[in-house]
């Protein structure tokens, strides 16, 4: 969780710098939206999350809609590396911590998918998240995500872990959605997520503090 936490806190003190009236970074709660409880914890047992409050998210315009984008900086021009359709379910706990399980990634200009184990076992590896608020009202979702080539046998040629900063936005109440525009990865700042996800269900509310 450690690049997470380092990443927001990056997020949170370039934020300040661009709105220094912003006012103090504070944090999140969430909760059950229908019977109003806290999220319980969310629980991982091998590369299966359990527990918590759940989230079903899907790219802009539904699942089979390719608009998640993995770009390649190389100081001057830029390639296309991936153009992608992603769904996949989230659990966070109260403090927004959480996982997201059962990443499917698809379209004709994909070809990568999510971490996964040897052909023997098949799961996909949890992508670790965190919600959080930046600033005043402002919410974010923090992601470090693991991907390889869909062309190569399962649990290899595994790439290097990203994590990214994601904006949250709630147009309607309750209805959450998420957005990366050249988002670069801590650990790779060439690599940059482009992509707009909403949400096809949810019984969350994001309360700030």
């Amino acid at each position: 969780m450690r690049n997470l936490y380092k990443l927001l806190l990056l997020a949170a003190a370039a934020m300040a710098i661009a709105a220094p009236n912003a006012g103090a970074t504070s944090g999140v709660e969430v909760m059950d939206e229908i019977s109003e409880d806290h999220c319980g914890e969310v629980i991982v047992t091998g590369h299966e999350a359990s527990g918590g409050c759940v989230l079903f998210v899907a790219s802009e315009g539904g699942a089979g809609t390719p608009s998640t984008q993995l770009i390649s900086h190389t100081g001057i021009s830029e390639a296309t590396i991936s153009i992608c359709s992603l769904q996949f379910t989230a659990r966070v706990n109260e403090e927004g911590h959480g996982y997201i399980t059962s990443q499917q990634m698809s379209g004709a200009s994909c070809g990568i998918t999510a971490c996964d184990e040897p052909p023997t076992d098949h799961e996909h590896h949890t992508w670790e998240i965190q919600l959080t608020e930046l600033f005043a009202n402002h919410a974010a979702l923090g992601l470090t995500f693991c991907i390889r080539p869909s062309s190569v046998q399962e649990g290899s040629n595994l790439l290097p872990p990203c994590s990214v900063v994601i904006d949250v936005s709630e147009p309607q109440q309750h209805d959450y959605e998420f957005t990366a525009n050249g988002v670069p990865c801590l650990e790779n700042p060439t690599l940059e997520l482009r992509g707009h996800w909403t949400l096809s269900f949810t019984s969350i509310e994001i309360n700030h503090l």
